[in-house]
């Protein structure tokens, strides 16, 4: 699996290109929802080809780095430009499998060294833009269904469609677990899809039961 600190180091790379480099923003972009092997898509290569695990990639996994750049590519110009992150700067270090003790803790870790960050799936930033009323559930709870059954070639057809809704309301998701979870549908898509879902359901189930927490602590009528 695709730590989450070299998904965000190519995420960084991403963002740095479209940034500097019109062309190959727009070259990105043309590749949205095309196969890897389609015509428009051959100048992503030079953005993407290094960063892929091995030259001997799987299908699944390379589709995903190719439609993460794509969809990075197609946010608005602001949203793209917005971090200034460089993968060439970025000092965090993958935390090895040696260094992790039999419960999941990292054995003799230094206290200066990072934490693997906190990472939020799709379901889980569609959930939050619900709850912060930038969204209807109607407007993506079927969509998120409908995206959670298809094989990888129909999930980078529809994922375009539902990442440019929450482009609308100024959205985007966590490119790096996004990265993560487009390379793991393959072999793992009732897993991530669930995750999707639940994450989705969550979100928007924790925004009521804060809106009813606070009826309950002032009741209509009560004065402070």
């Amino acid at each position: 699996m695709i730590s989450i600190e070299t998904a965000d180091k190519y995420v960084a790379h991403v963002r740095k290109q479209v940034r500097e480099d019109p062309g190959r923003r727009s070259a990105l972009r043309r590749s949205l929802g095309r196969p890897v092997e389609d015509d428009l898509t051959r100048k992503a290569h030079s953005t993407v080809a290094r960063w892929l695990p091995s030259d001997r990639t799987g299908a699944a996994v390379e589709r995903a780095y190719y439609s993460v750049a794509a969809l990075i590519a197609a946010q608005p110009r602001d949203h793209a430009d917005q971090d200034g992150s460089d993968p060439e700067s970025d000092t965090t270090v993958p935390i090895s499998d040696e260094t992790r003790t039999a419960d999941g803790s990292d054995a003799g870790t230094r206290p200066e060294e990072p934490v693997e960050r906190r990472t939020t799936s799709l379901g889980g930033t569609l959930g939050q833009a619900v709850t912060a009323g930038k969204l209807s559930v109607d407007t993506v709870e079927a969509r998120l269904h409908l995206l959670c059954r298809q094989n990888v070639p129909g999930l980078h057809r529809h994922l375009p469609g539902l990442v440019r809704r929450l482009a609308t309301v100024e959205i985007e998701p966590d490119w790096g677990r996004l990265l993560q979870d487009l390379s793991r549908w393959e072999r793992a898509r009732a897993q991530v899809g669930k995750r999707w879902l639940q994450d989705f359901y969550r979100g928007i189930h924790a925004g009521r039961d804060d809106n009813s927490r606070n009826e309950d602590d002032n009741p209509e009528g009560e004065h402070q």
